[in-house]
């Protein structure tokens, strides 16, 4: 029988990886309930990257960011003594979708500086086959700060967001320079199972090559200790906050604190 990590090995391997799997943080109650909200959300037609922020509106998604146990999971995993909520996403893949999503870093997308954390959940089995997400280990700790993207339907690239800022640099070709880099996943997700990776670590996700298996995943993106509100116009508006000051700490608001350490 596998055993499961301690707590220290987690939050090690986080911080020295950049991601860490965790096993079984959705009871099979939630799990349901999140299918069914996951399924009724892409019933819409939206394109992938469109369903995101649900937990804003009444319902099972804010329900499950608000009164699950998932931000003092996260807080234990980043050591940190509060966890802010961002934002929630879902990442459907259906079967077929074979479109490779582009490499790249979450941060530059969102208006925050400092130490931030995704969980994405599997709420199916995940492989290689049906979409896997692959990361360049230990790239959260490089210190570059790459150029945010624009992406097609699908979450293939499309072109550069912020050509003109310094702060950031193109993205290099990873996939075609795969043997330069530590490139890894994690070979099976059972539903249930989460990823717990930092926002700035580079990483993609393979297409669904299966023509039966769904990929549905749901991911809930947090700010922990020593993260500051940082809003920039270009790409970020959409979760810019005016009660909150440049530079604050990014708790408050549109981002309550949903954990606190006694």
């Amino acid at each position: 029988m596998t055993q499961t990590p301690d707590l220290k090995t987690v939050q090690n391997t986080y911080a020295r990886d950049g991601v860490v799997l965790l096993k079984q943080v959705l009871s099979q109650d939630w799990l349901i309930k999140l299918r069914q909200a996951v399924d009724d959300e892409v019933a819409k037609g939206d394109r992938y990257f469109a369903y995101k922020n649900m937990r804003e509106n009444p319902g099972v998604f804010q329900d499950y960011c608000l009164s699950s146990d998932i931000g003092q999971r996260v807080a234990e995993v980043a050591n940190s003594p509060w966890t802010s909520l961002i934002y929630d996403q879902i990442f459907a893949k259906e079967p077929g979708t074979k479109t490779q999503t582009g490499w790249h870093t979450d941060q530059p997308y969102w208006p925050v500086s400092g130490p931030i954390m995704t969980m994405w959940i599997a709420l199916d089995p995940v492989d290689p086959d049906n979409g896997a997400l692959e990361f360049v280990r230990g790239s959260h700790a490089w210190g570059a700060k790459y150029r945010p993207f624009k992406t097609d339907q699908l979450g293939g690239f499309l072109h550069y967001l912020e050509v003109d800022n310094p702060d950031y640099i193109d993205m290099p070709d990873f996939e075609m320079n795969r043997a330069d880099y530590d490139i890894f996943h994690y070979p099976k997700m059972k539903p249930g199972d989460a990823l717990a990776f930092d926002g700035m670590i580079v990483h993609s996700a393979m297409g669904n090559r299966t023509s039966t298996r769904r990929r549905r995943g749901y991911a809930i993106r947090f700010a922990v200790d020593g993260a500051t509100y940082e809003p920039r116009d270009t790409v970020t508006e959409w979760l810019h906050d005016n009660s909150l000051r440049p530079g604050a700490p990014f708790a408050g608001g549109r981002f309550p604190v949903i954990y606190r350490a006694s």
